[in-house]
């Protein structure tokens, strides 16, 4: 695909969503300035004077945090997809694989970060740890289902034509799962961010977490809201960053862009 392709594919998948944060803003600030919104609600201007007086705040406070979800982001994708495609291979490793999945994303995350916190410190081990348990699932699953979505007729056809089994895999099931496993590594990316984050508040020093519960307890609104603001856009950098390689990865398949989602 060509470089002008991919940039009229990234342009028409995020002038949209632009345009409606821009449009939010302008009212939220309107609204704010009419009297409309709560006392707790600062306005926009509020918020970016807070991000302007002191930069250093965030770029200290955002960096952690992105590092310690992608950290572990990156390990719960290793052992998903690896325990995803076993249990793909290996039938009977299906099931415990997978149950094992639901019930690791099952367990509340606020109640389990104090019990984690005990047992392996509250140090960037701990929300390595929980951004991994967070993502994990939607990764799993989207490449179990990826990897079995390959038709039938295909998989024969293949055959009869004394396919080796490397071939079924590059011709076949690797460009089948695709769309699942992006999809799965689009939903995880938001995940791991609110993972560490939320991970941060059980005693962390730096991070988005750390900041945002700091201004709670000094009752710091317009603070408050800058974390929740670097929060928002922390979880939509990384899905668009898995989107957009999603868009060069997958030229062939025009019903996973962005633009065409429901």
């Amino acid at each position: 695909m060509s470089a002008a392709a991919v940039l009229h594919r990234t342009l028409a998948a995020s002038w949209r969503p632009l345009v409606t944060a821009t449009v939010l803003l302008v009212a939220a600030e309107a609204a704010q300035r009419a009297g409309l919104l709560p006392v707790f609600v600062p306005s926009p201007s509020q918020v970016i004077a807070e991000a302007v007086q002191d930069p250093r705040l965030i770029y200290e406070n955002v960096g952690q945090t992105a590092w310690r979800a992608a950290v572990g982001y990156s390990i719960a994708a290793g052992i998903a997809i690896g325990a995803a495609s076993l249990a793909v291979v290996v039938r009977p490793l299906y099931g415990p694989v997978y149950n094992l999945g639901v019930m690791l994303h099952s367990i509340p995350i606020i109640a389990l970060a104090p019990l984690l916190a005990t047992w392996i410190g509250t140090g960037s081990q701990l929300q390595i740890a929980i951004a991994a348990l967070t993502s994990q699932f939607a990764m799993l699953v989207g490449t179990i289902q990826g990897l079995r979505a390959a038709d039938a007729r295909q998989r024969e056809l293949l055959h009869v034509l004394s396919a080796s089994r490397l071939q079924m895999l590059r011709y076949l099931l690797v460009p089948s799962a695709l769309p699942y496993l992006f999809a799965g590594l689009k939903i995880a990316a938001p995940s791991a961010v609110l993972g560490a984050i939320t991970a941060e508040w059980a005693g962390a020093d730096r991070g988005v977490g750390a900041m945002m519960l700091y201004a709670l307890f000094a009752y710091d609104t317009p603070k408050v809201w800058l974390s929740v603001l670097l929060t928002c856009l922390l979880a939509a950098s990384g899905y668009a960053i898995w989107a957009a390689i999603e868009h060069v990865a997958i030229f062939w398949e025009p019903g996973t862009d962005l633009a065409e989602e429901p």
